[in-house]
């Protein structure tokens, strides 16, 4: 910062005149937006705001640069925002405001009330003056909170812009200087020389002399003076300068190096002017001369201090873009070029471990390769966090560490004499990488040469390393957020084929098609292909299910695995997991192994034909017994099955155990109620008269078992005797009042010979006599013989479906000219009676229970319609056709209800 100036003559900043002047200074040498453009977007990436300017306040706010910013813009006044600048200009300060709405400062200007702006952060641009020129600034329509590093960030980057505006006028002024110089020494006497051109001599005055190492006015030979006290590289164009304005009798301006006496080089700057004698030829040059070396210098610095600002800025740009960790290595190897060094690189701390990865330029990936053999990956080295080197010293206690000799370097680290001796480093620097007060590693970069560290320098890298630290933070923050994603969708994936698994197992009780529908699901979210396999009441493995990705080959694996249950040996997958109950995971499936478990040469043909690598076998279990086994498979371009798979896999099987052995049960629940069921639907009689076909349907779902059942018998008198009946409810307790009620009303009727309604008051009576505690419906009716093979039909009816009578023509009749009786069970007191009805040759007559008119999707009415009609379509049918057709037209796959019928048919002669 320069020395200080007068204080201004007002208090307001604004129109400070001195503040003005330093403003429009830069101003005017603003050569276009793209620099001011690039710092101000670069601020509004890595803040993540929509908006960002840099604004030069003159007598008014002037835009330079912006990001987000309309059309037109730049190049104008700020317009709505250019009072929020002047807050910041008046202030001298860092104005953060996360609410504009809410903040007194700003709630009444037109930028927030107009609703553009809802938060704003702006730094002020200072000036090397110490003026405050303009202001970087950032704002949002909407509020927002602004952190510390984040403001941090910003007053680095206005640095960055004042830095790219002292440039612009850096050059102005070299410019304007060497034009000035030239003014002043044509007025000055300072350094005044003269050259006889006729003798060759060249005369200094004292001051002169003293700029060459000599003590008092000299006079020396030209050729002598460009021999021992000009720079040989400037021989050349200086004699051609000279010849040239002496062949013009003119001016001219020279500026060169000049070795002194003693040693040593210094600028200067000659300026002479051709006299001509009285024969109107060059006869003398008189001239001035100036030594530039300590301006030069100070110029060359600012420059190249300018110049070097503005590449750490565009590094850090390069950083701010980066979109792997492994990229900064390589952008921080530009930026360690700008300040000297040879090469860098960075440390990053690994999460939850004790180590770093070391990331480094590809410079130092080349030196040690061809130094050591060693494969340095692009990916970076992972090492453990001590303080062997300078690089984890700071990643892990967040010290700056700087040596600026290699022997300086080896006493502190005595592990760095391999690093020079590899690198050929002599001097280094390692910087933290913070963000918000967290460490994130180190950032490092070396010289080969010893290097004396400057404060400016030190700025430089630090903000560099604060560059590469939110960089580091953000690339951080989207892999976590990348990885976060994908192991969400990978767990919901996992919970969305469970789910499907157990919809799968649960849809059916038919053990076949639950683990034919298992395998198809497994395949490919699981594996290539796979197969099932089972024991049977032997324990001999059996091929159960199979299945495969592409559909051709799905014929391969069945064929494959008929031959492997047959010879596979006790090392093969299927014995192994029936005999462990673990699962079996072959991530590289060798050989040798198959060789070892499978023994046939066909088999193994088989095996190989599929190509398989790896595999993963779970078991099938419930209760930890093993009842079959699930074998997934992979191709060499899926690879070895992850953990993550198998985890689910050995789920599946847990619940295709429990669905297999619930479906095992059932299959022989079924069994022993098919059985039951046998024992107590007897075959109907043969009778002379006529034919009887009886039918029983179960529920779709449940044991073949329930409350529905018929019966024909002759009573002792020769009587034929039909009843069908349906106690209520659907399980074993029905099933075992309906053969309760089936046995009483046999015996009752057989005893008693009474008729149909006598027959059913005894047996309510019994029922409740014998506390069997249930309601049914019954219809018994006499089959009673006439003349000519006619015959009678007496029946009586409790609470049951209505008889239908179709006649030989094939006219059909619903016998419910009456309403039934009340139903069995309800009171055993009511009356009840008989009816009767002429039945002729061919005649047919169906008895049936509710189920095979009743349903959810349709009321008895309706369905005692649709009964009919299919009687009257099928009237002509032999009676067993006729059945199985009414079953079939009335019956759906998924009926809750059994059904039983009895069909009787007198023959159509006597």
């Amino acid at each position: 910062m320069s020395g200080s100036r007068p204080a201004p003559a007002v208090d307001d900043a604004l129109i400070d005149p001195l503040r003005i002047a330093s403003a429009r200074r830069l101003l005017s040498e603003v050569s276009g937006p793209a620099a001011y453009d690039r710092l101000s977007g670069l601020a509004a990436r890595l803040v993540g705001a929509g908006h960002a300017k840099v604004t030069l306040f003159t007598d008014q706010d002037t835009v330079v640069g912006g990001h987000g910013l309309p059309p037109g813009v730049v190049g104008g006044p700020a317009l709505l925002t250019g009072a929020l600048s002047a807050i910041v200009v008046r202030g001298g300060a860092l104005l953060a405001v996360p609410d504009a709405r809410r903040d007194p400062r700003t709630a009444e200007l037109p930028a927030v009330t107009s609703g553009q702006v809802g938060a704003y952060l702006g730094s002020p641009l200072v000036a090397s003056s110490g003026d405050v020129v303009g202001v970087l600034a950032l704002y949002d329509a909407g509020p927002r909170g602004w952190t510390d590093d984040e403001a941090g960030l910003l007053r680095q980057l206005a640095s960055s812009v004042v830095a790219e505006l002292e440039l612009a006028a850096a050059r102005a002024d070299v410019t304007w200087s060497s034009r000035r110089l030239g003014v002043a020494l044509e007025a000055s006497a300072v350094g005044m020389w003269e050259v006889d051109l006729r003798a060759g001599f060249i005369d200094w005055d004292v001051r002169s002399a003293a700029i060459f190492g000599y003590d008092e006015a000299t006079r020396m030979p030209m050729d002598r003076l460009f021999a021992e006290h000009v720079h040989p590289d400037d021989h050349a164009p200086a004699q051609r300068i000279m010849a040239e304005a002496v062949e013009a009798h003119a001016q001219y301006t020279v500026e060169l190096r000049v070795l002194r006496r003693e040693g040593g080089v210094r600028w200067i700057v000659c300026r002479g002017r051709v006299l001509t004698g009285a024969d109107g030829e060059p006869d003398r040059i008189l001239g001035t001369v100036l030594d530039v070396t300590e301006a030069r210098a100070q110029a060359d610095a600012r420059l190249a201090a300018m110049q070097r600002t503005a590449a750490i800025t565009a590094v850090a740009a390069e950083v701010a873009n980066a979109t792997g960790i492994g990229q900064l290595a390589d952008i921080t190897l530009r930026g360690a070029e700008v300040v000297g060094a040879v090469s860098g690189g960075i440390g990053v701390v690994e999460p939850g471990e004790r180590a770093v990865r070391v990331y480094v330029g590809r410079q130092v990936r080349d030196m040690v390769r061809e130094q050591t053999a060693a494969d340095v990956s692009d990916e970076g080295v992972v090492v453990e966090l001590d303080d062997a080197l300078p690089t984890q010293y700071t990643a892990r206690t967040g010290e700056r560490v700087l040596f600026a000799d290699a022997e300086e370097g080896a006493a502190r680290f005595p592990a760095m004499a391999r690093i020079t001796e590899v690198l050929g480093s002599r001097a280094m620097a390692s910087l933290p990488l913070l963000v918000e007060g967290r460490l994130l590693g180190s950032f490092v970069v070396y010289w080969t040469t010893d290097h004396e560290f400057d404060d400016e320098e030190l700025r430089l890298l630090e903000g560099l390393a604060a560059q590469i630290a939110l960089s580091i933070s953000r690339l951080q923050a989207d892999a976590e957020r990348t990885a976060a994603v994908a192991a969400t969708t990978a767990a919901n994936q996992r919970l969305e084929l469970l789910a499907e698994a157990g919809r799968v197992l649960s849809s059916t009780l038919d053990i076949d098609e639950q683990l034919q529908r298992l395998a198809s699901l497994v395949v490919p979210r699981l594996g290539d292909w796979c197969w099932i396999v089972t024991t049977d009441d032997h324990g001999r493995l059996q091929e159960s299910a199979s299945a495969h990705r592409d559909p051709a080959r799905r014929g391969m694996v069945a064929e494959y695995v008929q031959h492997m249950v047959q010879t596979v040996s006790s090392e093969g997958a299927p014995r192994v997991v029936f005999r462990t109950g673990q699962p079996l995971v072959i991530p590289d499936l060798s050989p040798e192994r198959i060789a070892q478990s499978l023994p046939d040469p066909d088999a193994r043909a088989a095996l190989l034909a599929l190509g398989p690598s790896s595999v993963a076998a779970v078991p099938l279990s419930i209760r930890g017994q093993t009842v079959g086994v699930l074998c997934l498979l992979n191709g060499a371009a899926r690879g070895a099955h992850p953990p993550a798979d198998v985890e689910t896999a050995v789920e599946i099987g847990r619940r295709a155990g429990m669905a297999l052995h619930h479906a095992r049960l059932y299959s022989q629940q079924r069994d022993l109620a098919d059985a039951l069921q046998r024992s107590m639907l007897t075959e109907p009689p043969h009778l002379p008269d006529c034919e009887i076909v009886v039918r029983y349907v179960p529920a779709a779902e449940g044991a073949e078992v329930g409350g529905d059942w018929y019966d024909a018998f002759q009573q002792s008198t020769g009587t034929t005797v039909l009843a069908i009946g349906d106690v209520v409810g659907h399980d074993t307790r029905a099933a075992a009042a309906m053969g309760q009620v089936r046995g009483l009303l046999r015996g009752i009727s057989f005893s008693s010979g009474g008729t149909p309604a006598e027959v059913l008051t005894e047996l309510d009576r019994a029922m409740a006599g014998l506390a069997l505690d249930t309601m049914a419906t019954a219809l018994v009716a006499h089959l009673e013989p006439g003349a000519d093979g006619d015959a009678l039909l007496r029946w009586a009816n409790a609470g049951h479906p209505p008889p239908v009578l179709v006649d030989a023509g094939g006219a059909v009749t619903l016998l419910d000219d009456e309403s039934p009786d009340l139903l069995l069970g309800v009171h055993p007191g009511s009356p009840r009676g008989d009816r009767s009805a002429a039945l002729r040759r061919g005649a047919t007559l169906l008895l049936y229970t509710d189920g095979l008119v009743e349903r959810r999707d349709r009321d008895i009415d309706a369905g005692t319609e649709a009964l009919l009609a299919v009687l009257r379509e099928s009237a002509g049918l032999p009676l067993e056709q006729l059945c199985d057709r009414v079953l079939g037209r009335m019956i759906l796959p998924d009926a809750e209800d059994d059904v039983a019928v009895l069909a009787v048919r007198l023959h159509p002669t006597g």
